[in-house]
């Protein structure tokens, strides 16, 4: 087992109550903000609604018809099954069957169908904007554990400010990828940048493109799972992917994998003490808790390291 200084038990590993509370709280305040678009629509929705004496003549407004589609239980995915004509055949059945299950009520059944639906869309949205503070958290860790060996990386971002890959001297640190050679999408992986014999002479600098890096098992220094969101009741699904995801790769490179690590928000007590077997057995290198700073720094520091 590689003694850990900040992890010597699986209680080590447990978010404490208290972080949990406060995860839920912001990302309740989170979770107002991104909703007020959705109410806002809906207003504009019901102000339309109500100038209507039935859902036939709703087909006139244009503004509002991806509303009304929204409202009926179609998805972005169902509307392309229909054509023009044939989506605003099927719009209005379904419209129709609400104003009759509704009565005088079917104008703001429309409005809280739409909001139903648009909730749905809330949580992937939010489950979303976890996993990118996650990685945000994580990622700050690297360029502080580089800051502090005085080392200066290169950063590439998205246009959305998102870190891609961190690349420093021989190494390069990627995020949310997926190699041919494991076939699925890994958080974070370590590799071991080697310079190009072909252009070695002209440019002392210049390494091999990271694609060939990706297909190449030997330069895989470490792959790892960083899962974000705090909730309890989604804590052991999300190590159930994170783990099914380490073992593909240790299958994958043929009992000779790169150093492999696990990071999360919510971990509970069954869930750290498999983390924790697993460490004491060497099928993990390493662990933090995300809301734990020292743990997180500790890890970083490794990673940093190989």
């Amino acid at each position: 087992m590689l003694e850990l200084k900040y992890v010597q038990s699986p209680k080590d590993l447990v978010t404490p109550i208290d972080i949990t509370q406060f995860g839920f709280l912001q990302q309740a305040l989170r979770k107002t903000k991104e909703a007020s678009p959705y109410v806002d629509q809906a207003k504009r929705l019901l102000n339309k609604l109500l100038v209507v004496h039935a859902p036939q003549e709703l087909l006139d407004f244009p503004e509002i018809r991806a509303d009304l589609v929204t409202a009926a239980g179609f998805s972005d995915k169902a509307t392309n099954y229909f054509t023009a004509s044939q989506l605003e055949e099927a719009l209005l059945k379904v419209l129709k069957e609400i104003e009759h299950k509704a009565g005088s009520d079917w104008r703001a059944e429309i409005a809280y169908r739409f909001l139903l639906t648009r909730g749905d869309t809330l949580g992937g949205v939010m489950r979303n904007i976890m996993g990118a503070e996650a990685k945000v958290k994580f990622t700050d860790a690297i360029l502080a554990a580089l800051h502090d060996r005085n080392i200066k990386p290169a950063v590439s971002r998205t246009g959305a400010e998102k870190v891609q890959q961190i690349s420093w001297a021989g190494r390069v640190l990627l995020f949310d990828k997926t190699p041919k050679i494991i076939g699925k999408n890994i958080d974070a992986i370590l590799l071991k940048q080697q310079h190009d014999t072909h252009t070695l002479l002209t440019n002392s600098e210049s390494y091999l493109p990271v694609a060939n890096l990706l297909g190449n098992k030997d330069s895989y220094l470490a792959c790892g799972e960083v899962k974000g969101g705090i909730d309890p009741a989604g804590a052991d699904e999300h190590w159930k992917t994170a783990s099914g995801a380490l073992s593909r790769i240790r299958e994958k490179f043929q009992g000779k994998p790169p150093k492999l690590f696990f990071v999360g928000a919510a971990i509970e007590n069954s869930m750290a003490a498999e983390i924790f077997n697993y460490l004491q057995s060497g099928v993990l290198n390493h662990a933090a808790n995300l809301n734990r700073p020292q743990q997180l720094s500790d890890l970083a520091s490794w990673l940093v390291s190989l």
